[in-house]
Protein backbone atom coordinates (compact mmCIF):
# COMPACT_ATOMS: atom_id res chain seq x y z
CA UNK A 1 0.00 0.00 0.00
CA UNK A 2 1.08 3.23 -0.47
CA UNK A 3 2.27 5.12 2.21
CA UNK A 4 1.57 9.11 2.53
CA UNK A 5 3.84 11.59 1.95
CA UNK A 6 4.91 13.46 4.69
CA UNK A 7 3.75 16.73 5.04
CA UNK A 8 6.52 19.04 6.15
CA UNK A 9 7.25 22.25 8.01
CA UNK A 10 3.64 22.51 9.67
CA UNK A 11 3.91 23.86 13.45
CA UNK A 12 0.83 23.79 16.00
CA UNK A 13 1.61 27.44 16.36
CA UNK A 14 0.82 28.30 12.48
CA UNK A 15 -2.33 29.43 11.08
CA UNK A 16 -4.59 26.99 9.64
CA UNK A 17 -4.60 28.60 5.99
CA UNK A 18 -0.62 27.70 5.70
CA UNK A 19 -0.99 24.64 7.40
CA UNK A 20 -3.40 23.71 4.68
CA UNK A 21 -1.32 24.91 2.09
CA UNK A 22 1.24 22.57 2.90
CA UNK A 23 -1.47 19.65 3.12
CA UNK A 24 -2.89 19.78 0.14
CA UNK A 25 -0.10 20.49 -1.96
CA UNK A 26 1.93 17.18 -0.06
CA UNK A 27 -1.38 15.12 -0.97
CA UNK A 28 -1.45 16.71 -3.99
CA UNK A 29 2.05 15.68 -5.16
CA UNK A 30 2.01 12.25 -3.55
CA UNK A 31 -1.67 11.17 -5.67
CA UNK A 32 0.52 12.22 -9.14
CA UNK A 33 2.73 10.07 -8.28
CA UNK A 34 1.06 6.82 -9.24
CA UNK A 35 0.03 7.22 -12.72
CA UNK A 36 2.61 10.03 -13.60
CA UNK A 37 1.86 9.30 -17.82
CA UNK A 38 -2.37 8.83 -18.47
CA UNK A 39 -1.07 7.14 -21.73
CA UNK A 40 0.35 4.08 -19.97
CA UNK A 41 -1.90 1.99 -18.85
CA UNK A 42 -1.14 1.12 -15.08
CA UNK A 43 -0.16 -1.67 -12.71
CA UNK A 44 -3.35 -2.65 -10.58
CA UNK A 45 -0.54 -1.52 -7.61
CA UNK A 46 -0.51 1.66 -9.41
CA UNK A 47 -4.42 1.98 -9.22
CA UNK A 48 -4.57 0.97 -5.70
CA UNK A 49 -2.01 3.27 -4.37
CA UNK A 50 -4.04 6.23 -6.56
CA UNK A 51 -6.92 5.16 -4.92
CA UNK A 52 -6.05 5.27 -1.27
CA UNK A 53 -3.63 8.85 -1.92
CA UNK A 54 -6.88 9.90 -3.90
CA UNK A 55 -8.32 9.08 -0.64
CA UNK A 56 -6.20 11.27 1.40
CA UNK A 57 -6.32 13.90 -0.85
CA UNK A 58 -10.02 14.00 -0.95
CA UNK A 59 -10.42 13.72 2.68
CA UNK A 60 -8.07 16.54 3.69
CA UNK A 61 -10.10 18.63 0.91
CA UNK A 62 -12.99 18.19 2.51
CA UNK A 63 -11.72 18.76 5.67
CA UNK A 64 -9.85 22.44 4.83
CA UNK A 65 -12.73 23.26 2.47
CA UNK A 66 -14.19 26.16 4.90
CA UNK A 67 -10.59 27.55 3.76
CA UNK A 68 -11.53 27.20 0.60
CA UNK A 69 -15.06 28.48 0.29
CA UNK A 70 -16.96 26.94 -3.15
CA UNK A 71 -13.04 26.37 -4.79
CA UNK A 72 -12.75 22.94 -4.04
CA UNK A 73 -15.81 21.03 -4.81
CA UNK A 74 -14.69 20.13 -8.81
CA UNK A 75 -11.63 18.91 -6.94
CA UNK A 76 -13.74 16.87 -4.55
CA UNK A 77 -15.83 15.92 -7.32
CA UNK A 78 -13.59 14.57 -9.51
CA UNK A 79 -12.24 12.45 -6.01
CA UNK A 80 -15.47 10.69 -6.01
CA UNK A 81 -16.07 10.05 -9.39
CA UNK A 82 -12.72 8.37 -9.61
CA UNK A 83 -12.67 6.60 -6.76
CA UNK A 84 -16.32 5.39 -7.56
CA UNK A 85 -14.62 3.91 -10.90
CA UNK A 86 -11.72 2.53 -9.33
CA UNK A 87 -14.32 0.83 -6.81
CA UNK A 88 -16.42 -0.98 -9.71
CA UNK A 89 -12.91 -1.43 -11.70
CA UNK A 90 -11.85 -3.77 -8.49
CA UNK A 91 -15.49 -5.28 -7.67
CA UNK A 92 -15.03 -6.41 -11.13
CA UNK A 93 -11.77 -8.04 -11.04
CA UNK A 94 -12.79 -9.92 -7.33
CA UNK A 95 -15.97 -10.65 -8.98
CA UNK A 96 -14.65 -12.13 -12.22
CA UNK A 97 -11.90 -14.39 -10.33
CA UNK A 98 -14.43 -16.46 -8.28
CA UNK A 99 -16.41 -17.12 -11.26
CA UNK A 100 -13.19 -18.39 -12.90
CA UNK A 101 -11.92 -20.46 -9.68
CA UNK A 102 -16.06 -21.67 -10.21
CA UNK A 103 -15.39 -21.91 -13.99
CA UNK A 104 -12.29 -24.13 -13.18
CA UNK A 105 -13.65 -26.52 -11.27
CA UNK A 106 -16.91 -27.13 -13.31
CA UNK A 107 -14.43 -28.22 -15.68
CA UNK A 108 -12.71 -30.24 -13.66
CA UNK A 109 -16.11 -31.74 -12.44
CA UNK A 110 -16.98 -32.45 -16.11
CA UNK A 111 -19.47 -30.19 -15.74
CA UNK A 112 -22.22 -29.89 -18.76
CA UNK A 113 -21.29 -27.46 -21.70
CA UNK A 114 -24.50 -25.20 -21.24
CA UNK A 115 -22.80 -24.78 -17.65
CA UNK A 116 -19.49 -23.97 -18.76
CA UNK A 117 -20.43 -22.20 -21.59
CA UNK A 118 -22.90 -19.47 -19.06
CA UNK A 119 -19.88 -19.24 -16.85
CA UNK A 120 -17.27 -18.42 -19.88
CA UNK A 121 -20.03 -15.74 -21.13
CA UNK A 122 -20.40 -14.68 -17.58
CA UNK A 123 -15.89 -14.11 -17.71
CA UNK A 124 -16.26 -11.95 -21.22
CA UNK A 125 -19.22 -9.81 -19.67
CA UNK A 126 -16.96 -8.91 -16.96
CA UNK A 127 -14.00 -8.40 -19.00
CA UNK A 128 -15.98 -5.95 -21.10
CA UNK A 129 -17.27 -4.01 -18.14
CA UNK A 130 -13.91 -3.86 -16.50
CA UNK A 131 -12.57 -2.35 -20.05
CA UNK A 132 -15.42 0.19 -20.31
CA UNK A 133 -14.88 1.42 -16.99
CA UNK A 134 -11.23 1.97 -17.61
CA UNK A 135 -11.81 3.64 -20.37
CA UNK A 136 -14.02 6.31 -18.19
CA UNK A 137 -11.12 6.05 -15.72
CA UNK A 138 -8.68 6.91 -18.25
CA UNK A 139 -10.90 9.63 -19.65
CA UNK A 140 -10.95 11.45 -15.96
CA UNK A 141 -7.14 10.83 -15.49
CA UNK A 142 -6.45 12.73 -18.62
CA UNK A 143 -8.06 15.35 -18.08
CA UNK A 144 -6.72 15.43 -14.54
CA UNK A 145 -3.32 15.34 -15.96
CA UNK A 146 -3.20 18.19 -18.06
CA UNK A 147 -1.04 20.60 -17.91
CA UNK A 148 -3.07 23.23 -17.35
CA UNK A 149 -5.39 21.87 -14.97
CA UNK A 150 -2.54 20.91 -12.45
CA UNK A 151 -1.55 24.33 -12.40
CA UNK A 152 -4.48 25.59 -11.59
CA UNK A 153 -4.47 23.13 -8.81
CA UNK A 154 -1.55 24.18 -7.32
CA UNK A 155 -2.29 27.92 -7.55
CA UNK A 156 -6.09 27.37 -5.72
CA UNK A 157 -4.50 25.18 -3.10
CA UNK A 158 -1.52 27.84 -2.77
CA UNK A 159 -4.58 30.29 -1.70
CA UNK A 160 -7.09 29.77 0.60
CA UNK A 161 -9.00 32.83 2.26
CA UNK A 162 -6.77 34.89 4.17
CA UNK A 163 -7.71 35.45 7.59
CA UNK A 164 -8.73 31.90 8.99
Amino acid sequence: MARPFKIRKVLPSDRASRAAVRILRTRLREFYSHWPDAEETPTPEQLHNQRISGKRLRYSAETVRDLYPDRLALLIDLLKRQQDTLGLIQDCVTQRAMVAVDLARRRNLRARRDEIAALEALLAKYDERQAALFTDLRDIWRGMTRRRFRATLKDLVSHPVEGR
